[in-house]
C-alpha cells in the first residue's frame, strides 16, 4: 500500500509472519533510519493471551529490562558494540506503550538492517547476565530518582492517576526488578517479541524493493500467534488527588499543571470527515490550543516573563494513548503558584469569550509549518510513524487533518479538555537549606 504525504510516498505492507513494514524513502539525504519496534512497553505489566485461564503480572520494569538486555549476544559481544564498529549510531528506548530498537548511518544500510533485525530476534538470557544487569539499572533508577523534572512529572502522573499503570516509573524500582527472572523475561520476549506485535520503520535514501526483501529474508516466521488482552490496572474517571509537593536539590522551584482526559471514553463526534482518525483530530486540537495557551507567542507568556515570573518558555504536552490521555504545562519560578493561576484563569478565559479567530489560524499555520519541517529529519518522522502506528493511527493523515480541522471543532475540545475538576498539580521545591 502506498501512501502520499507531503510529496512523499510512504510505503506500507504487512508480511506473512506479521510484521508491519513502513518505508519511507528520502532521495539524496546521507543518513538512513530504522527502528524496529514491539507493542510492549511499561504499563503492560499485566495481560493474558487469548486461549489461557489465567491473567500474568509480572514486576514493574520488566519492559525496560528487557529492552537492556536484548543488547546482549549469545557470542559475547554487546550488538551496541557491534553495529557501532560497522559505523552506525544505534540506541534503544522504552515508553509507556512500546519499546523501540534503532539507529542512524550513512553507509552500508543493508548489513547494518540486518544487524539489527538478529539481535532483536536472538535473545540471550542466563541467571548470570540478569543479575548482572539489576545493578546496571538500578543506578539508572536511582539517577531518575534524584531528577527533578522526572519527579514533577511522575508527581503529576500520580495526581491525575490512581490505580493506572501510567503511573509506574518505566524503569521499575529497586524492589521490583530484583524479582525479575530470565524465565520471566523470556516468557515476555514470547509474548510480546512476535512480529504480528511488532513494526519496523525505515526512512532515507532506500530503494523500497531491496529494504523490503532484506526485511523479508531476515525477520522470522510467525509463530501461532494469539491476541493478548492487557489490563492497565482499576481507574476512575475522577483525578486520584489535586496536588502533589516534593523538595529536591533544585535552585527553583518546578511546576506542572495537568488535565486529566476521557478523550479514549468520550471521543467528539464533531470536525472533520469520518475517515479522519478521531486521534489525529484530537491531537492537533490540543496542539492549537496549548500553544494559544501557553505558547511563547502569547500575551499571558509575555506577561509572566516581563514580570519575572518565569525566565524560559513554558513547555506544553498532550499525549494520548492505548488507555489514558492528559495535558501538561510545565516551568520554573520562583513563585509556581501564581504562575498557574494565570494559566488557569487564560484558559478559563477561554471558555468563556471563545477563540479568536485570527489568532486561531495563525497558529494553527504555525504548527503545520513545524509538523512539515520535521519531515526533513529521517528520525523524526520514522519515530512519528512507529508511535501512532502502536495508536491505530496512520500519521500520513495529518495533512489532510490540518487542511480540515476548524474552529468550531477545537472549541469543542477546548470545553472538553479542560475540565477543571479533572486538574491537579505538581511542584517540587527546593529544599529548606
Amino acid at each position: 500500500m502506498i501512501f502520499e504525504c507531503l510529496n512523499e510516498k510512504i510505503y506500507a505492507e504487512k508480511l506473512e509472519n506479521g510484521l508491519q513494514v513502513i518505508i519511507i524513502p528520502k532521495k539524496g539525504g546521507l543518513k538512513k533510519y530504522a527502528a524496529y519496534a514491539t507493542h510492549f512497553g511499561s504499563i503492560n505489566y499485566q495481560f493474558k493471551v487469548q486461549n489461557e485461564d489465567h491473567v500474568v503480572t509480572v514486576p514493574d520494569g520488566v519492559a525496560h529490562f528487557l529492552e537492556h538486555k536484548l543488547f546482549e549476544q549469545e557470542d559475547g559481544v554487546n550488538a551496541l558494540d557491534r553495529l557501532t564498529k560497522m559505523g552506525a549510531n544505534p540506541n534503544a528506548y522504552t515508553s509507556f506503550n512500546h519499546t523501540s530498537y534503532l539507529f542512524e548511518c550513512t553507509n552500508d544500510f543493508e548489513n547494518v538492517l540486518r544487524a539489527l533485525i538478529q539481535f532483536v530476534q536472538n535473545p540471550y538470557l542466563t541467571e548470570e547476565n540478569v543479575e548482572k544487569e539489576k545493578g546496571i539499572i538500578g543506578q539508572e533508577i536511582q539517577m531518575y530518582d534524584d531528577d527533578p523534572s522526572w519527579q514533577l512529572f511522575f508527581g503529576l502522573l500520580n495526581c491525575l492517576y490512581g490505580g493506572h499503570a501510567i503511573t509506574k516509573d518505566i524503569a521499575g524500582t529497586i524492589e521490583s526488578i530484583a524479582e525479575i527472572t530470565p524465565e520471566i523475561l523470556y516468557q515476555c520476549y514470547n509474548t510480546f517479541y512476535d512480529t504480528s506485535n511488532m513494526v519496523l520503520c525505515v526512512c532515507g535514501d532506500v530503494d523500497p524493493e531491496e529494504t523490503l526483501s532484506i526485511i523479508k529474508e531476515d525477520t522470522k516466521p510467525q509463530k501461532v500467534f494469539s491476541e493478548i488482552d492487557r489490563y492497565y490496572g482499576d481507574e476512575k474517571d475522577e483525578i486520584h488527588r489535586e496536588r502533589m509537593e516534593k523538595k529536591m536539590d533544585v535552585s527553583m522551584p518546578l511546576f506542572s499543571v495537568g488535565f486529566k482526559d476521557l478523550f479514549n471514553k468520550e471521543k467528539l463526534k464533531a470536525g472533520l470527515p469520518s475517515e479522519i482518525n478521531e486521534t489525529i483530530k484530537y491531537d492537533i486540537a490540543m496542539q492549537i490550543l496549548l500553544e494559544m495557551i501557553a505558547g511563547e507567542g502569547t500575551k499571558l507568556y509575555e506577561d509572566l516573563y516581563n514580570e519575572g515570573l518565569v525566565n524560559k518558555e513554558l513547555s506544553a504536552e498532550f499525549s494520548a494513548e492505548e488507555d489514558y490521555a492528559f495535558s501538561a504545562i510545565s516551568g520554573e519560578s520562583k513563585e509556581p503558584d501564581k504562575v498557574v493561576g494565570k494559566i488557569l484563569d487564560k484558559i478559563a478565559e477561554l471558555k468563556v469569550n471563545g477563540l479568536h479567530e485570527e489568532e486561531f489560524q495563525r497558529t494553527k499555520k504555525m504548527l503545520y509549518g513545524r509538523f512539515v519541517r520535521g519531515f526533513e529529519d529521517v528520525s523524526n518522522i520514522a519515530n512519528m510513524f512507529i508511535n501512532d502506528f502502536f495508536r491505530g493511527v496512520n500519521a500520513a493523515l495529518y495533512v489532510e487533518a490540518y487542511k480540515d480541522i476548524d474552529h468550531e471543532y477545537v472549541e469543542n475540545v477546548l470545553n472538553h479538555h479542560f475540565d477543571f475538576g479533572k486538574k491537579a498539580i505538581s511542584i517540587i521545591q527546593p529544599k529548606d537549606n
